[in-house]
């Protein structure tokens, strides 16, 4: 079949991927503004090498199998669904501390991952101040693979201010703007009247109630079925899982935070093809749903 041209993640695996994402993009996406398109495509593979090395890093997933198939699949629900650039810019930053986190299990310097920790995530919440969602996936993350104190919370609060100080710098030297709480205010009132008024929880198109779903359907089936025999991947599973609740939660809120199940939703879709690959039916269903998430029609818009 099709899909075993993507069992291993090799780089012309990887070239064949995001070439099909570019292809899905023009596709659903408003060429007029192709400039934009093209740097949120950026973002979304800059997202995919980060989420490939983490997997690697922290075997996650066994051999890396069917990870740029994920990428396709991925891309052809994102590209129909409105987004953001700043709050995809801002994924990527997250994801960037959630990287720290892992890394605390190998027990070596673990000032500077904190540090980094807190650093990453503030400049993902300076992006986005709806990130600060996150803080209790944060501190989840660090209490599973290390531990959680006063002087971790210094230490992590440390990494924040440097983050600050650069942006203040920044942005006193780009914009003239001061990062007071003035402006966090703002940024969240006005985040808040554009989704009541427009996007709120009861006036999502059907395509971002789809993928929430879905998502939430394989978050319940992984959990059951792969949460692991070991300690070691139990550990690892439960940050994992943490991440795709906080991630779930605020999609189904807000649908430009769908990006933000691109992590959880690659590991826990994908460890899942993985063990169903020699599933003939199963594989005909994946092509399938391929094929049709990729139309250039969008058949579930409003």
């Amino acid at each position: 079949m099709i899909i075993r041209v993507f069992k291993f993640t090799k780089l012309p695996q990887v070239i064949v991927a995001i070439i099909i994402s570019i292809l899905i993009m023009l596709a659903f996406k408003n060429i007029d503004n192709l400039v934009s398109e093209i740097y949120s495509l950026s973002l979304l593979v800059a997202i995919f090498f980060l989420s490939l090395f983490i997997i690697s890093k922290n075997s996650i997933l066994k051999n890396n199998q069917y990870i740029s198939l994920g990428l396709i699949i991925f891309c052809g629900i994102y590209f129909k669904m409105p987004s953001e650039i700043n709050i995809t810019a801002s994924y990527l930053f997250l994801l960037l501390s959630v990287r720290k986190i892992y890394s605390l299990k190998s027990k070596k310097n673990q000032n500077k991952k904190l540090f980094d920790i807190g650093f990453w995530y503030l400049i993902s919440i300076i992006l986005n101040p709806l990130n600060l969602f996150f803080i209790i996936t944060i501190l989840i993350g660090i209490f599973i693979f290390y531990k959680v104190s006063p002087v971790v919370i210094f230490k992590i609060v440390a990494g924040m201010l440097g983050a600050s100080l650069m942006a203040l710098f920044y942005f006193d030297l780009t914009a003239n703007i001061l990062l007071t709480q003035d402006y966090f205010i703002a940024i969240i009132a006005q985040i808040w009247i554009t989704y009541s008024a427009n996007d709120t929880f009861l006036n999502q198109n059907l395509n971002h109630w789809l993928f929430a779903s879905i998502s939430l359907l394989i978050f319940v089936y992984y959990s059951f079925r792969f949460f692991g025999n070991n300690l070691g991947e139990r550990i690892k599973n439960l940050f994992l899982l943490t991440f795709f609740i906080n991630s779930l939660l605020l999609s189904f809120i807000i649908s430009e935070y769908s990006i933000f199940l691109f992590f959880p939703f690659l590991v826990t879709l994908v460890k899942i093809i993985s063990e169903l690959k020699d599933n003939l039916f199963f594989e005909t269903v994946v092509l399938i749903a391929i094929i049709l998430n990729s139309y250039p029609y969008n058949f579930l818009t409003n």
